[in-house]
């Protein structure tokens, strides 16, 4: 009982924990709910914040529901299970609120909450697992457990794509058997890492990849038994990482290219969103939700309203996501840029399968972008960014103002990171027009998808035509 303490949290963390302020140190409470008096029980002590874990309520909120995975709490993967939609909802704009009022732009105002159009649960189309020698020495693949590194087995994950989970099995099934142990970077010994798993909500096939500290003969008969095992995985394909820490995916040191081997079947899958069909190869990066996706990038062409005027500038554009939407809503000049060049091998592809015109660049948008200025010859583009958690990089910034947009599409997945960089954007003469709008992306969970229009009040429309487009050679594609 000595570890037992009854709390009132005041607010969300970020990670998805209630918090109680300290003179000394916060509380994070895994379970609360700001405004819950609760019993709690304290796990750890920290230098900056204790954590704890909610035990029960003594006076339950309306919006407590009764998670309905057993694996909840140790896994911690979905810390908002507990809440029921609307208190999810609430906890998203308080979150992205604190971030604003830190910043200072308290006065911008949140729109639309755009729901999950597939529900809280089966809604995932890419999962990860781990894995680890358990205490007995045993093979254990899984989800790393809150606060640690531990494998917790998931076999039974509500959140992921069905024929995920049929996957999932699978995979830890035939690991187990062939006897393939995780590998250790500090000594060399072992294998496996991770396995990242995507799903085509459109095709209903699955690509598997084996990210692994080294090679061998077992590898190939893990991908022909995942394969046997699931006839929906259409391809099975091999990632070396030897490299320290705990990233999934290592770059080629000279060309920042993250490399990919074939064990066996297809490189890549189909996803259909708006009319728009990707390619997505292993290793591209693709909305988790397509079922979100698909509604948020409808509204990014509502607001935006591209025509044959128009230049279009995708930025971060992965396989082409919104770049081919632009160029399906008629804008008159589409240009796409994306560090991965596998994926912009796609985007082309894509671009052609769709009879869509586009234009795609691979290379790291801070260096693109100073040579796009130039060939838009002063004409205002509107510009759709979707940068990583991280945000915009200050050369980045800089760049989109000399642009002077007509419009400008910020997508973000972190609400700190957003407010930073609309602070910085707006004090370089970019205003944010209409509310923000908020999109479930990732039910349960505190993370959510935003979109943020803003427009440079000195831009002008000159009517100036489109950059003259180049044209796209056929080829055979290969893997980045």
């Amino acid at each position: 009982m000595g570890n037992e303490m009854v709390v009132t949290p005041r607010y969300w963390h970020h990670r998805g924990e209630a918090m109680l302020p300290g003179r000394e140190k916060s509380l994070m409470i895994f379970g609360g709910i700001p405004g819950e008096t609760a019993e709690v029980r304290l796990q750890h002590k920290g230098r900056n914040q204790d954590m704890s874990e909610w035990l029960r309520s003594r006076n339950p909120s309306e919006s407590r529901v009764e998670p309905p995975c057993p694996k909840y709490a140790p896994c911690g993967g979905c810390p908002w299970m507990h809440l029921n939609e609307k208190g999810q909802e609430e906890a998203h704009r308080d979150l992205i609120k604190l971030a604003l009022r830190d910043a200072g732009l308290e006065h911008l105002k949140l729109g639309a909450w755009h729901a999950c159009p597939d529900g809280q649960a089966d809604y995932r189309h890419v999962a990860k697992m781990g894995i680890e020698r358990s205490d007995r020495d045993r093979v254990r693949l899984g989800a790393w457990a809150r606060n640690s590194r531990r494998i917790v087995p998931i076999p039974h994950c509500n959140v992921v794509a069905p024929v995920l989970r049929k996957t999932m099995k699978s995979v830890a099934h035939h690991t187990i058997e062939l006897d393939i142990f995780p590998y250790d970077a500090e000594t060399g010994r072992g294998v496996l890492r991770t396995v990242v798993m995507r799903a085509s909500r459109t095709m209903g096939k699955v690509v598997v990849v084996l990210v692994c500290g080294r090679n061998t003969a077992l590898l190939r008969q893990l991908a022909e038994d995942i394969e046997h095992g699931v006839p929906e995985v259409s391809g099975v394909w091999l990632h070396l990482n030897e490299t320290p820490g705990n990233s999934i995916y290592s770059r080629d040191e000279d060309s920042g290219q993250i490399r990919m081997m074939p064990l066996g079947g297809a490189a890549e899958i189909e996803e259909t969103l708006n009319g728009v069909t990707y390619e997505i190869g292993p290793g591209d990066f693709f909305q988790t939700n397509p079922s979100v996706a698909e509604v948020l990038y409808q509204r990014v062409m509502d607001r935006m309203e591209p025509t044959e005027r128009d230049t279009f500038v995708d930025l971060y554009c992965g396989v082409g996501g919104l770049a081919l939407q632009a160029a399906k809503a008629g804008a008159g000049f589409v240009y796409g840029i994306e560090g991965i060049e596998g994926a912009i091998v796609r985007a082309r592809s894509s671009a052609r399968k769709n009879k869509l015109t586009a234009e795609f660049a691979s290379g790291w948008v801070e260096l693109l972008l100073p040579d796009l200025g130039k060939r838009l010859g002063g004409a205002s583009p509107m510009i759709a960014v979707n940068p990583a958690r991280r945000g915009l990089e200050e050369g980045v910034i800089k760049e989109l103002i000399d642009l002077k947009p007509k419009r400008l599409a910020y997508i973000s997945c972190n609400p700190r990171a957003l407010a930073r960089d609309l602070l910085a954007l707006q004090e370089g003469g970019l205003k944010v027009v209409g509310d923000i709008e908020l999109f479930d992306m990732f039910p349960n969970t505190p993370h959510v998808e935003t979109l943020v229009i803003l427009e440079d009040e000195t831009s002008e429309d000159s009517g100036r035509r489109a950059p003259k487009r180049k044209a796209v050679k056929r080829g055979k594609a290969r893997q980045g």
